[in-house]
């Protein structure tokens, strides 16, 4: 199949129109921004009442997410800390999982504005692993560094389609290392990939997969279309948008959602993160297993990471962490 035939096939309308309310997404901008901008300074009562539902496992509102936003105080932003830290605790206990990257290739048919990947980068050196590559660096990661978790992560072009996915994996699966201990081996691949169909998605998880990633990069409608040209296949907003209820309607029941912070203004960005939790709360029945939240740093030949009038602040980037983990209390917190 040629690149060209391979793009216009991507995208499954159908498996997108079910989910959409009267044909709109549930990503509403103009309603976000007015629970943004009409949220009052909220006392120290409203505060630590919200607090209270956060402590007790519960997905906040966007009203009172709206209002942890505002939040300025020190001495309620310690508080906040402390409950964040408890919640953190209390799901995951005193623990931090790590995991390794491993990039398979860097060919992609999409033209982001802020990646050094993207198809139009002619300084871009294109290459994809070979499956003995992968042997070898999984031999690595397994043997010599220990891991035991993979993020495979793989761009949106016919070199990295599903069937090279799939191989990957088996690939990674198949690796023993013999160690001081017995062996090491690679119990648990996460994929970072493209939007796929339900039926691509059906075939990933029957290949052994952990968790399924797809950020969103930004939720803001006019910028993600400004970041996104036409005719790739990343410009569909849409099926980008939905590619979470498909994995869940596949069977996948461990996804993870994400933006980049520094595209598009970062109190917007948390509170759609939160929309998109309840939707799938309400809709599939389960949230995002995990929130991941990468912050845009200078890429190859993608201007618009020295120029984006967002970039997100040391401080602003803590505080982006402490409301993810107030507002999804469940979820687990992936920082690259």
């Amino acid at each position: 199949m040629t690149e060209t035939a391979w793009i216009t096939s991507r995208i499954k309308r159908d498996q997108i129109d079910k989910y959409l309310d009267h044909g709109k997404d549930f990503v509403d901008d103009g309603k976000i921004w007015e629970k943004i901008n009409s949220a009052a300074k909220p006392s120290t009562a409203q505060v630590r009442s919200i607090l209270q539902r956060s402590l007790a496992i519960q997905t906040l509102t966007p009203e009172e997410l709206a209002l942890l936003i505002r939040v300025q105080d020190p001495e309620l932003l310690r508080e906040m800390q402390e409950a964040a830290l408890a919640i953190k605790k209390k799901v995951y206990d005193n623990r931090i999982v790590t995991f390794a990257p491993l990039y398979m290739g860097n060919y992609c048919v999409n033209n982001c504005a802020y990646c050094g990947f993207r198809h139009d980068n002619r300084e871009a050196k294109r290459r994809v692993l070979s499956m003995e590559e992968i042997r070898r660096e999984t031999e690595n990661l397994a043997g010599k560094i220990g891991h035991k978790r993979i993020i495979a992560v793989y761009g949106e072009h016919p070199l990295t389609g599903i069937d090279y996915i799939l191989e990957s994996m088996r690939t990674i699966y198949e690796v023993r290392v013999p160690t001081q201990n017995g062996y090491g081996n690679i119990r648990r691949i996460n994929v970072n990939a493209a939007p796929m169909s339900v039926e691509e998605l059906t075939r990933l998880k029957d290949g052994g997969l952990g968790t399924y990633q797809v950020f969103q990069e930004t939720y803001h409608h006019e910028t993600y279309e400004k970041l996104h040209p036409k005719g790739t296949v990343k410009a569909d907003y849409s099926w980008r948008l939905y590619a979470m209820h498909r994995a869940l309607e596949s069977g996948i029941d461990d996804v993870g959602i994400g933006v980049l912070f520094g595209l598009y203004d970062w109190r917007f960005e948390v509170m759609a993160l939160l929309y998109h939790a309840i939707e799938l709360e309400t809709k599939m029945g389960i949230g995002p297993h995990t929130v991941s939240f990468p912050r845009m740093e200078p890429a190859l030949n993608a201007p618009y990471t020295a120029n984006s009038p967002y970039h997100v602040s040391d401080e602003n980037f803590k505080k982006i962490m402490l409301l993810i983990r107030l507002a999804i209390p469940y979820t687990g917190m992936i920082i690259t």
